[in-house]
């Protein structure tokens, strides 16, 4: 089985055991002293939609045309000749859904359920994107709350979202138990506006940052700890990660980079580098740090692997990275080189231990 809890802007320091100061991480430490933590695991964008296009299909966002963050008033989405991650599993028995915020395209062709995901309940985009935004108040129509593919409330109360969303993971998880699965878990968090519910409000010593943290992080023990009652925990790879780096110009609403340079929108470290942490009892070894670098596209190619499943008859530029996550001896990152595009353009190149922007 397969988990894949993707953030939105939670930057590199913003877990524990990636030198967070003040935000308090048990589940997430606890996954990575279990597990794999990679110290260079790139996003393939420094925004929102690029980078979840290249996590689903593998490919650099200009490959599949989404090299853009899509509004409201986008009439593009995921094309429908692209294989996401649950189209390559569905052939193989896979139960697949995707709990959170999908922004790959809000009209009904584009939405998971079309691109291979049993279920789907969230926000088709980002949830800043409405008619309270601080800064275009009116500029957004109402947020809608989707289900399959019906609207069922408009601006819901984002408190909420995070609880809600796994609940639902909770719940698939409890019902596919005998079967493989895929829940794919994108939060709509730590994305501003931020919203906690009541149980972690004013309950970190941050603020509203590190409440929403907190509340994140129980939701990653909500998963483990299903995982280990449902008596799979050591058939499921569970894989933590984040879109882009912190939106740094929201101050204390806003997470960390540090060391790294800049945040959300760059193509420097602090905008693509992410804190990622894979956990898979029995086939993962525990505590291992991987410093080679690797890429949010290469989740779809190793999964394929894993799995058994066909790669899709597209050129993809993801590669397998479970050497390095399996900790085989002298495994090198599978690329040559990894490019970083701001939109259209070419802004940085990293090979090995280099990066030339």
């Amino acid at each position: 089985n397969f988990v894949i809890i993707f953030m939105d802007d939670q930057g590199y320091a913003d877990v524990g055991c990636f030198g967070a100061k003040g935000l308090e991480t048990p589940n997430l430490d606890r996954m990575a002293d279990e597990g794999v933590r990679f110290t260079d695991f790139y996003a393939a964008a420094a925004s929102c939609t690029p980078s979840r296009a290249a996590l689903m299909t593998g490919c650099y966002p200009q490959r599949v045309g989404l090299p853009h963050v899509l509004g409201p008033n986008a009439k593009i989405g995921i094309n429908s000749e692209e294989q996401t991650i649950a189209d390559i599993l569905k052939p193989r028995g896979y139960a697949t859904a995707c709990y959170g915020k999908w922004h790959l395209g809000h009209h009904p062709q584009f939405l998971p359920t079309r691109h291979g995901f049993d279920d789907y309940f969230g926000l088709p985009y980002s949830n800043d994107m409405w008619p309270h935004h601080p800064e275009r108040p009116g500029g957004y129509p109402d947020l809608p709350l989707i289900e399959g593919e019906k609207i069922i409330e408009y601006n819901p109360d984002q408190t909420q979202l995070t609880t809600w969303y796994t609940e639902r993971a909770v719940k698939f998880i409890e019902a596919n138990k005998d079967r493989p699965f895929f829940v794919y878990l994108p939060h709509s968090m730590v994305h501003v506006p931020l919203f906690v519910s009541d149980k972690f409000k004013g309950k970190s010593k941050k603020g509203l940052f590190g409440d929403v943290i907190m509340e994140i992080d129980w939701s990653v023990g909500q998963i483990l700890s299903t995982l280990k009652r449902m008596g799979i925990d050591k058939k499921t790879l569970v894989i933590f990660s984040s879109d882009n780096g912190p939106w740094l110009s929201y101050g204390d609403h806003a997470g960390s980079a540090r060391p790294l340079r800049e945040g959300k929108g760059t193509t420097f470290d602090g905008g693509q580098r992410e804190p990622t942490i894979m956990r898979w009892p029995g086939k993962i070894p525990v505590g291992l740090v991987c410093k080679e670098p690797a890429s949010a596209m290469d989740v779809l190619p190793t999964l394929s692997k894993l799995a058994g499943a066909q790669l899709p008859a597209r050129p993809i530029d993801g590669k397998d990275i479970w050497p390095l996550m399996s900790g085989k001896q002298r495994a090198n990152s599978p690329h040559e080189a990894l490019f970083y595009y701001h939109g259209w353009a070419l802004e940085a190149v990293r090979s090995g231990k280099w990066k030339l922007h």
